[in-house]
């Protein structure tokens, strides 16, 4: 039946509340998050093959929860009977063009990326290792810091970008964000070692509205499992060809860990211990120490990245699979995630997870948004991949990345 095949074509971005005969026309109404020209002209070509054309003939919105979504109703007839009953094709407001619209240009990324890189090889060719920028850099710490900490940002955005592509979606290329350039003696590690990584990351912009939960998992998985191969397989070299531990001793007085005073300690993750532990064995550096080795930093600033972006909050990677998995249900998850959030900075006195859960309620939010489409189950195959990265953030999670203490036995 028509009807049938008009609910199929609308159940790909909408919630449909019927599809209706009257006469020589159908009616369909339905709830969406916004209807704009871009997705008229969607439905059009969905309905084309079939002869069909359509036109507004109710249009609303309604608020709830302070979310928007626009009620639809559409009359669909044949292409060949023209408009009936006097109904006019709604006339959307032209989009009115940014200011902004150069941020689009490759060129941009471009520049950013190159800026990006070159401060993330700085910090590897020269604050990493003790030496101020004035002094004579590594240049080959440089090149491996660069580009193993890039090439995992590189493969987590890309995997976005490509998993985007594929459902066609309008998607920017990654954008990368330079990080500042902090000489040891102002914000130090242990030894004066800064511990900037020489980047605050990268993301990229879905211009397109996400249709269904299939798109939804698709684009928000392929980032992190893309990133976290890449992060696997920096660390397994960075430990396997570790040289021994006093190779760190070269970039600071050993003795001075014995003075008592507080210094600064990287955290911990159970992929991370283990990978060490089996590939390094006795040359697994202490975790004052990692910064020290460019593969096993960047592998570690990669793992701390990926678990970051499987928070299943809000607009984060989790919080796009935990919405793909659970529906409506993910706020609750949300939740539970932004109150351990809490109490890890408070039982820490990290203020590290307070700014971050300051950064969730202004920008990210706890809460993901509907797609168009909500009631669309996964298939078992995206259901495994979901599980996958809820795994994968098991074992890559640190509960206290970076922390103060003093040398202990």
């Amino acid at each position: 039946m028509i009807e049938k095949e008009i609910e199929n074509i609308l159940k790909e971005f909408a919630s449909v509340e019927y599809v209706i005969s009257d006469a020589n026309a159908f009616f369909a109404k339905f709830e969406i998050m916004h209807l704009n020209q871009d997705m008229m002209n969607h439905i059009q070509s969905k309905l084309a093959p079939l002869g069909y054309k359509a036109v507004i003939s109710n249009l609303s919105t309604k608020t709830e929860n302070g979310a928007h979504a626009d009620i639809v109703i559409l009359k669909i007839f044949s292409a060949n009977n023209g408009y009936h009953d006097n109904v006019r094709p709604y006339q959307f407001l032209p989009e009115t063009k940014s200011r902004w619209t150069w941020l689009s240009h490759p060129s941009v990324n471009l520049v950013l990326f190159v800026f990006t890189f070159i401060v993330v090889f700085i910090t590897g060719a020269a604050t990493i290792i003790n030496r101020e920028i004035t002094d004579e850099w590594s240049w080959i710490t440089g090149f491996q810091f660069s580009f193993a900490l890039l090439g995992i940002l590189s493969a987590h955005e890309f995997g976005h970008y490509f998993a985007a592509k594929y459902h066609k979606l309008n998607v920017t290329l990654p954008y990368f964000l330079p990080g500042i350039l902090i000489p040891p003696y102002l914000f130090t590690g242990f030894g004066g070692t800064t511990l900037m990584p020489g980047t605050f990351g990268a993301f990229i912009r879905i211009k397109s509205p996400i249709l269904n939960k299939k798109q939804l998992m698709d684009v928000g998985v392929a980032g992190p499992i893309a990133g976290f191969v890449v992060c696997l397989i920096v660390l397994i070299y960075g430990f396997t060809t570790a040289p021994d531990r006093s190779y760190a001793y070269q970039f600071y007085d050993p003795q001075s860990i014995y003075t008592g005073e507080p210094f600064w300690h990287f955290g911990n993750s159970l992929l991370f211990s283990f990978l060490g532990n089996t590939l390094a064995g006795n040359r697994m550096p202490e975790m004052y120490d990692i910064i020290h080795y460019p593969f096993i930093f960047a592998g570690w600033f990669g793992l701390l990245v990926t678990a970051l972006n499987l928070l299943p909050i809000g607009q984060l990677d989790g919080g796009h699979i935990t919405y793909s998995l659970l529906g409506k249900r993910q706020k609750y998850v949300g939740y539970f995630a932004f109150v351990a959030i809490l109490v890890m900075g408070l039982l820490n006195n990290n203020n590290n997870w307070l700014i971050w859960a300051i950064l969730i309620l202004v920008l990210i939010k706890i809460k993901h948004p509907p797609v168009m489409n909500d009631h669309e189950e996964l298939d078992r195959t995206r259901q495994i991949l979901g599980i996958v990265s809820i795994i994968i953030f098991i074992l890559c999670f640190i509960p206290d990345p970076i922390y103060l203490r003093g040398y202990t036995k």
